[in-house]
Order: C-alpha cells, then sequence, then structure tokens
C-alpha cells in the first residue's frame, strides 16, 4: 500500500530539517535572514480551535465574500473522518466551510447541506483526484482568488505518473508526478479543472525510476500561493533544489489562467526566491508583500519546522523576519495561509495554520486549525 503523499513528501522535509540544522547552516535569503528572531510579539494567538476533531486537515484558505449571512468562505484539505477519505477517489481532498465570522463554520455537505463542524463523516468534498498521471492521488493546498465575479483555484495535484502504477507499489518504475493544478468556480462548490497543470516541471514526466533523484533536483512543483497583482497572475510555489524545499515564482497574462503553458515559470532551479521555504503564502498589505512557511531549522525532525514570516517590497527580492514559536498544547504549527480581512478602518494580517498532535511515537496529523492576527506593520 502507498504512503499517503504528505507522508511521501513529509519524509523528504523532515529529512531536510536534519540537513540543515542550526541557523548558521541554512542557506542564506537574500537581503538578510533572521530565522531565529521571535516575533510572537507582534501577533495575537488565543490558541482558539477554529475547526477541529476531523482526522487529519490543514491549510485552511479564507476569503471575504458578498454574503451577507456568511461574510467568509474557507477551503481546506487533508482528510475527513478517516486516512485517505474512503468511498472518494484518491486519498486527499478538497473541502469548502462557510463562516458567519473567523470563528464560526459551517462544512460543506452535499446536496446543499452543511454540518456546524461537529461530524466530520458528513463532510463531502468539494475537489477530489481525477484519473490522470498528474492528478490522481493527492489534491491539496487550495490557494483561491476571486476575480471577475469567479473564483480561481491553484492547488497541489500528484498521480503515478506514465505507467499507472503509484509510488511504492510493486512494479512501479516513475514514482510520482506533483505539479500544481488550477480550477475555476461561480459558487466555490462545483469546481472546472484546467486540462493540464498549470505548473508541471517535464523532466518528471515517465522519468525512470533510476534517474528519478537528478530529476527531482529543481522539480517537485508544489503548494502554491496565487494572487492577481498589477493586472497579472502571480504565482509562488515550493519546489525541492536537491538540498532543501525552496520558494520559486511565475507568472501568467490575466486571460491566460487556465491556458496550458499560460504560466511562466520565472525563478526556480539554482535561483529560488528564498531557500528552505516550503508551505509558501504570499498575499499583499500595506503596500509590502507578506510571505509565510513552516520552514526547517528549529530541531530534529517534524518539531524542527515552525512558521516563519519574510516580507517584499516586490514579491521577488525578500527578507527573513523571523519565526513564531508553536502554541503552548502542540510540539509543532504548520502550513501558514494569510488573509487580509476588513475591521473598522483597518485591514488585518490573519494567518491560519494548523496543529500537529505529536506525542510518543510521534503522530504527524493535524487536529487542530486555529488563527492569528496583526493590525500592524512592525
Amino acid at each position: 500500500m502507498k504512503k499517503p503523499i504528505r507522508l511521501v513528501l513529509s519524509a523528504l522535509l523532515c529529512s531536510v530539517c536534519v540537513m540543515t540544522g542550526p541557523s548558521d547552516m541554512l542557506p542564506s535569503a537574500p537581503g538578510g535572514d533572521m530565522r531565529h528572531v521571535d516575533r510572537s510579539a507582534f501577533w495575537r494567538r488565543d490558541e482558539r480551535n477554529v475547526l477541529a476533531g476531523f482526522r487529519n486537515m490543514y491549510h485552511a484558505t479564507v476569503l471575504r465574500v458578498n454574503d451577507a449571512a456568511y461574510p467568509f468562505r474557507m477551503w481546506f484539505f487533508g482528510w475527513a473522518a478517516a486516512d485517505c477519505n474512503p468511498g472518494y477517489p484518491g486519498c486527499d481532498a478538497i473541502f469548502l466551510a462557510r463562516g458567519k465570522s473567523l470563528q464560526e463554520w459551517e462544512i460543506y455537505c452535499g446536496d446543499g447541506g452543511w454540518d456546524g463542524g461537529a461530524d466530520p463523516r458528513k463532510w463531502t468534498p468539494v475537489i477530489t483526484p481525477q484519473d490522470e498521471s498528474y492528478d490522481s492521488w493527492h489534491n491539496g493546498d487550495p490557494s483561491v482568488v476571486l476575480h471577475r465575479g469567479r473564483y480561481h483555484m491553484a492547488y497541489s495535484a500528484t498521480g503515478p505518473n506514465s505507467d499507472g502504477i503509484a509510488a511504492g507499489q510493486a512494479g512501479d518504475g516513475d514514482g510520482d508526478l506533483y505539479c500544481v493544478m488550477g480550477a475555476v468556480s461561480d459558487d466555490g462548490i462545483r469546481w472546472e479543472k484546467a486540462a493540464q497543470p498549470l505548473l508541471i516541471h517535464e523532466p518528471e514526466i515517465g522519468a525512470p525510476g533510476d534517474a528519478r533523484i537528478e530529476i527531482f533536483k529543481h522539480g517537485m512543483y508544489h503548494r502554491p500561493s496565487l494572487l492577481f497583482d498589477d493586472g497579472r497572475w502571480r504565482l509562488w510555489f515550493d519546489y525541492w533544489t536537491g538540498s532543501d524545499i525552496a520558494m520559486g515564482y511565475a507568472e501568467a497574462d490575466e486571460d491566460d489562467f487556465m491556458q496550458s503553458g499560460g504560466f511562466r515559470v520565472l525563478r526556480a532551479g539554482d535561483e529560488p526566491l528564498l531557500h528552505e521555504w516550503p508551505n509558501p503564502s504570499v498575499v499583499k498589505w500595506q503596500g509590502k508583500y507578506c510571505a509565510f512557511a513552516d520552514p526547517s531549522g528549529y530541531g530534529e525532525g517534524w518539531a524542527g519546522r515552525q512558521l516563519a514570516e519574510a516580507e517584499s517590497d516586490d514579491g521577488i527580492h525578500w527578507r527573513v523576519l523571523g519565526w513564531l514559536p508553536p502554541d503552548s498544547d502542540t510540539p509543532a504549527c504548520h502550513v501558514p495561509s494569510a488573509t487580509i480581512v476588513s475591521h473598522g478602518d483597518e485591514d488585518r494580517l490573519v494567518v491560519f495554520y494548523s496543529c500537529q498532535v505529536g506525542g510518543e511515537p510521534y503522530d504527524y496529523r493535524y487536529d487542530r486549525i486555529r488563527y492569528m492576527t496583526r493590525s500592524r506593520t512592525p
């Protein structure tokens, strides 16, 4: 039985934790790197659960919408009631919630039904894998933008590459295929997927297993963060450099979001925007670009990855500001997703994140989704 894709990726990320270690061994970041500065004083965190009681769910992307009764929408993914969502295609799937506030949510259950968060067995995914070599096992990491009245989503997808056999199963010769997929929707529930990935490292397609270690280098495009900014689509993503999970960058013209080849990779390979910056989330706030991730360098294993933030004037040249220690009841907080929420006369920066179970033996699953806020630029 093949391990779920998050386990495969997590093993890779944890190997990076061991390799990097202390801050002076981390790859340098453009414009300076202050990864061990504690940023807690700039944030408000009350450690209240937004959602809980599920099997393993994370990456909560939140938007404010024009709905008086439910002004917020949240897309998140993982496993609702049991590992790999039995009864649905593939393994990881994307779900939807609607919120009366940032704290009160109802999860979509299909056929117009909604659950107040009490019973994950009722939750129905809105995006599941399809029968494609690049999109049949894992759908996750949703990043959503409302543009011209339509929801545009970039998300991670994987499949069993060209031989049709999932990684880890007998007979597999080319491993899994990683990509960034796209989809559009009028209501956030029913989605039309792009005919081809938005981003894929083409040398990985059909590559034989004995060549994949080298081919994976500069590939494994995954975990996107999408913005429509200055008349174009801007997409930040992470990828494997050969030594760490770094942040890359791509762009597309306004009308080319769903077009094959519409996105152009502008920074990747040996020139990432930031080294060791997995699960990137980028927003534009108060005239600057703010990026969040869960890099390694804070200890060993899973807990060696923690939340960190960076800022930029243009979205290309970044300065790492520091990190945020985990909440008091969890060994690690991961998978940040930032949004901007109006509060009176000011816009607040809100970052959702997930908490690992931990324990001994260590449980990598995320059983709580929370958020933290900041209302001023330090």
